[in-house]
C-alpha cells in the first residue's frame, strides 16, 4: 500500500509516517519503480502500536526500545508495565501540584485587592506567594503551555518578523 493508503488507515499524517520511518520506529518502505514508498500490513500494525503507546504518554525513545524488544523476539509487556508504572508515578506526582496550584490560585481569586500605588504592578500578586510556589514546576505551573512561545505565552518576536511597509 502507498503512503496515503497506510496514513487513511492508520489515521495518522504521512509526514508522520515519513518521520517514524526516519527515527527507526517504522521499517523502511520498499520503493516501487516511480520512487513511491510501498508498506506491508505491518506497517499498520506499528502504527497502531505507536499511536496507542504515545496515548498511554510514552515517548519515541520508549517506543522504539519496545519495538526493538518485539523485533528481537522477546515479549516487551514486562517493559511496558515499567514504563507503565514510572508515568502512574508522574502523573500522580503532577496531579497533587496540580491540586496545590489550584489551591493557590483559588486563594488569590478570592483575595481582596489593597489599593493600587504606584511602585505596586498587582497588589493580588506582589508579595502574597503562597508557601512552595516556588517549589512547583514550571510545567506543572503552566500545563496548558503553548509550545514554541515564551513563558508568558508570546511568541518569540523571530517567528513573528515585522512586517515591511
Amino acid at each position: 500500500m502507498t503512503i496515503g493508503s497506510l496514513a487513511r488507515r492508520a489515521g495518522v499524517r504521512a509526514s508522520a509516517i515519513r518521520y517514524y520511518e526516519a527515527r527507526g520506529l517504522l521499517r523502511p518502505s520498499t520503493r516501487l519503480p516511480n520512487t513511491y514508498r510501498q508498506y506491508d500490513e505491518s506497517a499498520v500494525t506499528t502504527l497502531n502500536f505507536i499511536c496507542s503507546a504515545q496515548a498511554f504518554g510514552m515517548t519515541l525513545d520508549e517506543i522504539a526500545e519496545l519495538l526493538r524488544l518485539a523485533d528481537h523476539g522477546r515479549s516487551p509487556c514486562p517493559r511496558v508495565r515499567e514504563i507503565a508504572r514510572k508515568h502512574l508515578r508522574d502523573v500522580i506526582k503532577g496531579i497533587r501540584e496540580l491540586q496545590t496550584l489550584r489551591a493557590h490560585l483559588s486563594g488569590l481569586v478570592a483575595r481582596r485587592s489593597r489599593s493600587a500605588r504606584a511602585v505596586h504592578i498587582c497588589p493580588l500578586v506582589e508579595g502574597t506567594a503562597p508557601r512552595g510556589a516556588a517549589t512547583l514546576p514550571r510545567s506543572t505551573a503552566r500545563p496548558f503551555a503553548r509550545r514554541g512561545t515564551h513563558s508568558c505565552g508570546v511568541a518569540p518576536a523571530e517567528a513573528n518578523p515585522p512586517r515591511s511597509s
